[in-house]
């Protein structure tokens, strides 16, 4: 199994999911745009795309990489090769599959409730075993328009589209389910200008938050990323099964 992986920002790395991968005998090759890292043109050397986080918008076309990213995701998408957008990651895939991806009301900060939409996530291959209700990470000022193609899996109280499914096996979750403690330190450590304007007690929160809820999150997320590994699995599976044939 071999995955491109799509680092935003220096910053948000695959975390959790980095575990998910090794535990299953993955290879990665991590990508990072900002740091001049050329993007493919083609998905053939791949079984898997993941697409992670970043502060950039994605609302207008200032972020560059945009269109090189948009273009990888129909290429994985017409091989049938499973998609994992992650954030950023997600309104991406909202923009590749014709929708808007916009300012929303709030800065959605901090660990924050998640329900399942229990009519889709109940046979969903990646959400049928986890809880109805989870609190997960959350890092977004931005929001987007479901695509058309879409059914939505996750939903929260202050934004609605938190997770949802395109087909069989693309999957975009606005929720940061990847984190780890050093991360989001890391996060804090970076941003200390604009939460001490906005959010001037978040880092002392976010310790609280951390000791409450991250290890359901981190479950979460383990949960999430080996079912999608085995969306990854089951393609190759097949394919080597028409091979023989």
């Amino acid at each position: 199994m071999k995955l491109l992986i799509i680092q935003n920002s220096q910053l948000a790395p695959l975390g959790v999911l980095a575990d998910c991968v090794a535990e299953r005998g993955g290879q990665t090759k991590i990508l990072i745009p900002s740091n001049q890292d050329a993007l493919p043109s083609q998905s053939d050397e791949f079984d898997g795309l993941i697409i992670l986080g970043g502060p950039m918008h994605v609302r207008d076309d200032t972020y560059t990489p945009l269109q090189a990213i948009i273009h990888l995701i129909h290429q994985f998408s017409k091989e049938q090769k499973p998609i994992l957008g992650v954030c950023l990651g997600a309104q991406i895939l909202a923009r590749a599959f014709g929708k808007s991806v916009y300012s929303h009301h709030t800065f959605e900060l901090g660990f924050t409730p998640l329900r399942l939409i229990a009519s889709t996530a109940s046979a969903d291959p990646l959400l049928k075993n986890c809880p109805e209700a989870v609190h997960v990470m959350e890092w977004h000022v931005d929001t987007f328009d479901l695509p058309d193609e879409a059914v939505l899996l996750m939903t929260g109280a202050a934004c609605k589209n938190q997770a949802f499914r395109i087909g069989e096996s693309i999957y975009g979750f606005q929720c940061h389910l990847e984190v780890k403690p050093a991360i989001l330190q890391n996060w804090i450590a970076s941003n200390s200008e604009l939460l001490g304007r906005s959010h001037p007690n978040f880092s002392d929160q976010l310790n609280q938050q951390i000791e409450q809820y991250l290890n359901q999150s981190i479950h979460f997320c383990r949960e999430v990323g080996h079912a999608w590994l085995d969306l990854v699995e089951a393609r190759m599976a097949r394919l080597t099964q028409q091979q023989i044939k």
